[in-house]
């Protein structure tokens, strides 16, 4: 029962919560220090709960500002050891791990793209202010572009951009056109109509929802609609995982400096959770 709490608390299983701690220095305690094992429970509990690091103190029996140190050292060890866990697989690799979803309508897909945003206090400044108000969301927000294999694997992440950025924009600028090949397959939803450009020189192929023709979509619009749906609400999926952690919902001014290292953790915690697709005898 104490397990399954802890499992609770921390959104970890006792294996993942195993390796983790596997990647954390074994270093001797000071007197009244956290154990490791304290050090990475504490971590995963403000991610998965945001709990301000007041409270944190009083659980774990140190001061607010030493639970604070201690969920940013452990942050940076675990981006640091994790650096490599979000990677672009080849092609190969794509082809070989392909629900029968992807087979069906688009063998050739390579990656789903699509953006995110963290919310986050008032930046300090007058320029960080400007550059991460989100209209949309009416609220200073960080943006990710984040790619998911057909898989649902996250195979690219890119640094922060400010809210007001638009998704073609943290596309080109992200380096992600770059990684496409002859014939790649990129999805997407239909706030990349800016991109159509860049992943054609790569002679890739962007697919979108198409945009009615006119008064109602055709039935040729529908069928494409529908297939392009259909495997897209994957990355959806993959997304609500990394926002199961509330340390989205807001970041404290004082966490912006770290902001990407928290997304790529969550990242990496994601695609060390089971699969979001069924075996192939279920489906």
């Amino acid at each position: 029962r104490m397990m399954s709490e802890a499992e609770s608390l921390s959104a970890t299983s006792f294996s993942l919560f195993a390796l983790l701690l596997s990647l954390l220095p074994d270093v001797p305690r000071r007197q009244n220090e956290l154990s490791a094992e304290n050090r990475l429970l504490l971590f995963l509990i403000k991610l998965k709960h945001n709990v301000p690091f007041s409270c944190l103190g009083v659980l774990f029996t140190v001061d607010r500002r030493t639970a604070a140190r201690m969920f940013t050292r452990t942050l940076e060890t675990l981006c640091a050891r994790t650096k490599s866990w979000i990677w672009w697989p080849s092609r190969a690799a794509i082809q070989a791990t392909m629900p029968p979803s992807f087979k069906v309508n688009y063998p050739l897909c390579r990656v789903i793209i699509d953006c995110t945003e963290m919310t986050v206090e008032m930046p300090p400044t007058v320029e960080q202010q400007n550059l991460w108000y989100s209209q949309y969301k009416g609220c200073f927000t960080v943006k990710y572009l984040i790619g998911i294999a057909p898989s649902g694997l996250v195979t690219f992440l890119s640094d922060g951009f400010g809210g007001r950025t638009s998704d073609t924009a943290i596309t080109v600028e992200s380096g992600f056109l770059l990684k496409l090949q002859p014939n790649d397959v990129v999805l997407a939803d239909k706030g990349f109509p800016g991109i159509v450009t860049g992943v054609g020189a790569q002679r890739a192929t962007l697919v979108m929802p198409p945009f009615a023709s006119g008064a109602q979509f055709t039935e040729v619009e529908v069928d494409s609609t529908y297939a392009t749906a259909s495997v897209r609400i994957h990355v959806e999926r993959v997304i609500q995982r990394v926002k199961i952690y509330t340390i989205t919902r807001r970041i404290s001014h004082h966490l912006i400096p770290h902001l990407d290292n928290v997304m790529h953790i969550l990242c990496v915690l994601t695609n060390l959770r089971p699969g979001i697709f069924k075996s192939q005898k279920e489906q």
